[in-house]
């Protein structure tokens, strides 16, 4: 190396290297090394920088170019009144605007300059016109006006240009591919003058690209190319070349780059012809079979001084993923997506891997990594990402048959700590399998899988913990057999929800709303669970749970702690999660009088249900909706109501959470008005509003005269990009040691200990019957009865009493 440390295979190569651990320092250094490079040009010249940009391939590599852009327009060191930028390579044919390169630098750079008050003009904006209607016109239109760039500004090449390291060893949309087999090809992309090149491939979406030719890249007197933790193979592979090749390197003269002295507009056919000769000329010594460098990056680093950024994978730490029962539905359909999406979002820990585990006995179709791929995986992940990003999450991945026997697991043992290559083995295990399968599958765990202390180990478990207070209580005895509750992780996606994580942010970070969360103001509170959607192809299952356990004893239970906890002594996990188990032991057991159940019309048709029924010898008495009114013995919420609601097949998809408060006395100021009502929307989108009376505006208004209006927080506003779903979210909470959105043992029992004595009510044989209700509609009228009986008012839009139609809550 002539600067950063040396390597006997790279002869007299002008190379500097940067290292970054994460994401977040790749992005730094990228942006500090060519900051410091354009400051260092303006301050020692007059004129303006002129920058090559090239874009990527695949929505991670791209996000990072993009996140490169927005730190480079934030930075203070740059001039931005003399810079220049123009495109090293574009794509041509594309379906959306974003899946161009011109894109991503006006969506990412001039936004973060826009921040700051600043802007480039278009003139110093030079990009391909991938509106043309030919390719072919929009390479020579591309072409004529990057020389006229270079004229203007009075320069023989870019001052700086940046590149990315593909897979296939490309760079700048010079792919081996296109040019491997064809001297003319690349007799074109090594030509002695500025080419714009037309290049193809079959590797990364959009085929058709728009590329600046080599000897545009090698006039740069900067050239500063990024490798992610996915090319470290392909890396070293071009170094290998390099010091192969080395000794042809007087072949072509070592001659460089002559863009000063350019042909004219109208010469463009003959000076494309000159280059293409000039360039057969250096394609091998003479004797040589032509043999085109493997990469152009090799090509490129025999002249010129090159920055390498270098995405480094974790030295210290290895973590392994392992997902159990990863063929069944929960893992293809949710937990493998997440993590998908974490790996696109450059989340996930440079060193993972994640491995599949299931039982071939019980999935016979899936043996090997590839029947996962195709028979599970790709067709719930293809619609998320590029084939580049699926490509590169395939090589991160692997499935291991896996028996819940000691030998297996053993096995299982031995491939992890291989992997882990001597390093902290750290290790999460994913339970997706069936309740009654947990505890052998943590005994196995404990027994034959273990890598504490070396390394941590954490184990998610999916709800349902138990049916009932007993079998929780064994539950929760079996996992504290075999691991601490610092390593356990159960999950209720409710918790990651956005708006459910915004409760406490509400409440406890503006203290005027605060302090509205009280029995002195508070009439009701309302959580409602709607799905217009019924039981249909998991009734077996849900017949053996019903919407009281499977909805409201845990998700909405889950809600209410939130809404009526007190404040917790910091936001520490366990600080926050013992003032949920405070309030929750404070909750009195639902009585059987304050419980509506319904079912819908229908539900015992259910081919499922019809063989429980003849098993059983009567008919299914499962709720499919359910209200129950509960309440809490403390001095903020004696005496109010706290009404939950769930129920399947009605009239809608919501989940809200609802304060009402109390109305005014009858002889006040402003007459008899609606209640008013603080409403937190958790799904289908997350939204906050607050239902006031203002003031009824008019010529003819009296002053007594007000009207209901709303307050209104659209949360999607404030949101940049796609928001996280709640497995995501969850997942990543494991990763990072983050317990704030987990549920605890003791917060399942006492969840259990509320409603088990109305469900031995419920399920008895002197049980009632639950009332029918049509398909799509509210649900049955006696639910309605109870909550009216509570003190709940509905009331319309300009707040008649009566149901409100924006929300039919």
């Amino acid at each position: 190396f002539a600067q950063g440390g040396g390597d006997a295979r790279l002869p007299a190569m002008a190379l500097e290297r940067i290292i970054a651990g994460t994401e977040v320092d790749f992005a730094v250094k990228s942006v500090s090394f060519v900051a410091d490079r354009v400051a260092r040009f303006q301050n020692s010249r007059a004129g303006n920088c002129v920058i090559g940009i090239s874009g990527s391939n695949g929505q991670v590599r791209r996000a990072r170019v993009a996140d490169f852009l927005r730190g480079l327009g934030r930075s203070e060191e740059i001039d931005w009144g003399r810079v220049c930028i123009f495109l090293v390579d574009d794509r041509y044919g594309f379906e959306l605007p974003e899946d161009s390169n011109s894109h991503l630098v006006r969506s990412s750079l001039l936004p973060a300059l826009a921040e700051r008050g600043l802007s480039l003009p278009e003139e110093r904006l030079v990009f391909p016109n991938t509106d043309l209607p030919t390719w072919e016109e929009c390479a020579s239109d591309y072409e004529v006006r990057l020389l006229r760039l270079f004229k203007e500004q009075g320069t023989a090449g870019p001052h700086l240009v940046t590149l990315g390291l593909a897979s296939d060893m490309s760079i700048a949309s010079i792919f081996p591919e296109w040019y491997r087999d064809s001297p003319e090809r690349w007799a074109e992309a090594a030509g002695k003058h500025l080419a714009v090149l037309r290049t193809e491939t079959t590797t990364f979406e959009v085929p058709k690209r728009i590329a600046v030719n080599l000897r545009v890249i090698r006039a740069a007197e900067t050239i500063v190319v990024y490798l992610g933790t996915s090319v470290r193979q392909v890396w070293e592979n071009v170094q290998d070349e390099f010091a192969r090749h080395r000794r042809f390197s007087s072949a072509d003269g070592n001659d460089a780059p002559d863009l000063a002295r350019q042909p004219s507009d109208e010469g463009l056919a003959e000076h494309r012809m000159v280059a293409q000769r000039s360039a057969s000329l250096m394609l091998a010594p003479s004797g040589e079979v032509f043999a085109p460098p493997a990469s152009p990056l090799g090509y490129v680093m025999k002249y010129n001084f090159v920055c390498v950024v270098q995405l480094q994978k974790d030295v210290e730490n290895h973590f392994t993923l392992v997902v159990l029962g990863a063929a069944g539905d929960l893992a293809r359909k949710k937990t493998l997506p997440s993590i998908f999406q974490l790996f696109l979002n450059r989340v996930l820990p440079t060193n993972l891997a994640v491995l599949g585990c299931d039982d071939p006995a019980y999935h016979a179709d899936v043996q090997t990594t590839d029947d996962w791929w195709e028979r599970r995986l790709a067709s719930h992940l293809e619609a998320e990402g590029r084939a580049t990003d699926l490509k590169d999450f395939r090589d991160q991945i692997d499935f291991v048959p896996t028996s819940l026997t000691a030998e297996s697991f053993r096995a299982l043992d031995a491939k992890i700590r291989e992997r882990a290559h001597g390093m902290k083995d750290n290790r999460i295990f994913y339970l997706a399998l069936p309740p009654f399968l947990f505890e052998s599958a943590v005994r196995h765990i404990r027994e034959d899988c273990w890598s504490e202390p070396a390394g941590v180990v954490r184990v998610i478990v999916e709800k349902p913990f138990g049916r009932d207070l007993k079998s929780a209580q064994e539950l929760t005895s079996k996992l504290d057999t075999y691991l601490q509750e610092r390593q356990i992780f159960r999950i209720d996606h409710y918790l990651a929800k956005t708006m459910v994580m915004n409760i406490l942010t509400l409440r406890f970070a503006n203290r005027e709303l605060g302090r509205l969360f009280h029995a002195d103001n508070v009439a009701n509170v309302r959580i409602t669970f709607k799905e217009d959607i019924d039981v249909r192809g998991r009734a077996g299952y849900f017949d053996g749970y019903g919407i009281i356990r499977d909805i409201m004893q845990n998700h909405l239970l889950q809600l209410l702690t939130l809404v009526t906890m007190e404040a917790p002594a910091s936001l520490k996990p366990e600080d926050v999660r013992n003032e949920k188990v405070k309030v929750l032991k404070q909750i009195q057991t639902v009585k059987l009088c304050d419980c509506a159940v319904g079912q819908y019309e229908g539900y015992q048709e259910d081919p499922d249900i019809q063989k429980i029924n003849e098993k059983k010898g009567r008919p299914s008495k499962c709720p499919t909706f359910a209200v129950c009114v509960l309440y809490l013995d403390n001095e903020r919420w004696s005496g109010v109501p706290l009404i939950l609601k769930a129920g399947k097949a009605v009239e809608t998809r919501s989940t809200i959470v609802r304060l009402q408060f109390k109305k005014a006395p009858h002889g006040s100021l402003f007459g008899d008005q609606p209640q008013n009502e603080l409403v937190m929307r958790v799904q289908p989108d997350e939204h906050i509003y607050y239902r006031i009376l203002a003031k009824t505006p008019g010529l003819s208004s009296r002053p007594h005269e007000v009207r209901r209006t709303v307050l209104d927080l659209d949360l999607r506003k404030m949101e940049s990009g796609r928001a996280p779903e709640a497995y995501e979210k969850l997942i990543h909470d494991v990763l990072k040691g983050e317990s704030h959105n987990f549920v605890r043992g003791d917060e399942v029992e006492e969840g259990w200990r509320i409603f088990d004595p109305l469900l031995r009510d419920l399920e008895g044989s002197d049980g009632p019957d639950p009332e029918r209700y049509a398909v799509g509609t509210r649900g049955p009228p006696g639910a309605d009865e109870l909550i009216n009986s509570a003190g709940f008012r509905r009331y319309t839009r300009t707040g008649v009493v009566g149901f409100a139609q924006e929300d039919f809550s």
